[in-house]
């Protein structure tokens, strides 16, 4: 066992391997670990490597551990203490800088890595399946002992750097051209960093990916039996993107196809959907916690190339499809229903985001070709909330418009991607 560990650990203090800098920073923080969870094949063991190679190159006590490496399968509380082991005597003075990929493997884990943060002061980052280490069953194992990270696949500006394109205040017709061709591929296939890599396999990696989040995340996970109800319920889902679902209209047409399920089983399998970063449901805007909990979520899947599996879709879901990838930026610093929702003015017209941060709200309409309509809505809903600014993004139409104190500005959505306000860094 000692003589594989060891083995292991020094292949990776051997290797060296590119990956791009994610727009998320992993911080010390005494007596916590770093947990960082998210979709499947979000790229979060790449994050930990990351870490790792540039922690070693600052001279750092470094070791990276896989725990579901086929040499110490399965592993277990004695694997654990056995790496713990060997990297006390490659390094045997200073604090440990510990990265373990799929720690889920071993059962009772926390006990191990709660020893090392808390009474020896080590600095330990982790990161697991999917299906096993998602950010509640951290918070419930390490009870306060971690700090959780949100690792989502490939922003725009991610995409960009992927393509070497530099951010810049000032960009050539040259470059503006490639950043909206890149844009138009980000909206169509999604930020999934193996597809970006692997072009022509993209369709493949994505049905793939779809059925093994619905095996291993959903019907596994939650030992699901209905397997057509949850079949069917994440393919209505996925399809209605940036649109209001019903759950009563989706269990009664389910019922026209023979399918039995309650409307409790399908909230239930929206949740399960929601706590596996498939599915993020958004809910309408109200001062009334009971209206927020009561109102139709418009759902948003947490990558648009999910969308591309599921959904068949036309030339007019261009503003849809714009409408998500807006969302999923949005989320990468703002929750859902805690931060975002949409909101309905008071003649019935929905506006796509409302952002709330505190007391300041802000509001913003997606569409790919802005009309007076849009232009209307957003007026009105402003009045309504007493703000006094709100944002158009439009496909490449720029303009500021000003009315009764109140003003909105109509803003390329790569510009608006590009923007540091939007930024996590």
């Amino acid at each position: 066992m000692n003589e594989v560990v060891g083995s292991i650990i020094k292949e990776y203090l051997e290797r060296k391997i590119h990956l791009l800098e994610r727009e998320i920073t992993l911080k010390e923080v005494e007596g916590k670990a770093q947990s960082v969870v998210g979709v499947r094949r979000s790229g979060k063991t790449s994050l930990l490597i990351y870490y790792f190679q540039k922690f070693r190159e600052e001279g750092k006590n470094v070791i990276f551990f896989p725990f579901d490496d086929d040499r110490v399968y399965p592993p277990s509380l004695d694997t654990l203490r056995a790496v713990i082991k060997a990297s006390k005597e490659i390094y045997p003075t200073g604090k440990l800088y510990l990265f373990f990929d799929e720690i889920q493997e071993i059962d009772g884990w926390e006990i191990g890595i709660k020893r090392l943060v808390e009474r020896e002061n080590h600095r330990v980052f982790l990161t697991g399946s999917s299906s096993k280490l998602m950010s509640k069953e951290i918070a419930t194992q390490m009870r306060g002992r971690t700090l959780v990270y949100e690792l989502f696949p490939f922003s725009f500006r991610e995409v960009l750097r992927l393509n070497g394109i530099k951010m810049s205040k000032y960009y050539t017709e040259m470059e503006e051209a490639k950043i909206k061709n890149l844009l138009k591929k980000y909206i169509e296939w999604g930020g999934f960093p193996e597809i970006w890599v692997k072009e022509e396999f993209a369709n493949e990696i994505l049905r793939e990916y779809v059925d093994v989040m619905f095996y291993r995340d959903l019907v596994e996970r939650f030992n699901i039996r209905n397997y057509k109800a949850i079949k069917l319920f994440m393919k209505i889902a996925v399809s209605s993107f940036s649109k209001r679902v019903s759950i009563r209209k989706i269990s009664n047409y389910m019922k026209t196809l023979n399918i039995s399920v309650s409307r409790n089983t399908l909230y239930n399998y929206l949740e399960y959907c929601n706590d596996s970063y498939i599915i993020f449901p958004v809910r309408r805007y109200s001062p009334s916690l009971k209206d927020v909990e009561q109102s139709k979520p418009k759902i948003y899947p947490v990558d648009n190339g999910i969308i591309r599996v599921f959904a068949h879709r036309t030339s007019e879901d261009i503003g849809r499809l714009m409408e998500c990838v807006v969302f999923l930026e949005l989320r990468r610093t703002y929750k859902e229903n805690e931060n975002i929702f949409y909101y309905i003015t008071a003649d019935g017209k929905e506006i796509d985001f409302l952002l709330k941060n505190g007391r300041e709200c802000e509001i913003i309409e997606v569409t790919y070709d802005v009309d007076n309509e849009h232009i209307k809505k957003v007026f009105k809903a402003l009045d309504e909330l007493k703000i006094k600014h709100g944002l158009i993004l439009t496909w490449d139409k720029t303009d500021v418009l000003e009315k009764d104190g109140k003003r909105i500005d109509i803003m390329p959505l790569w510009k608006w991607f590009l923007k540091e306000s939007v930024s996590n860094k």
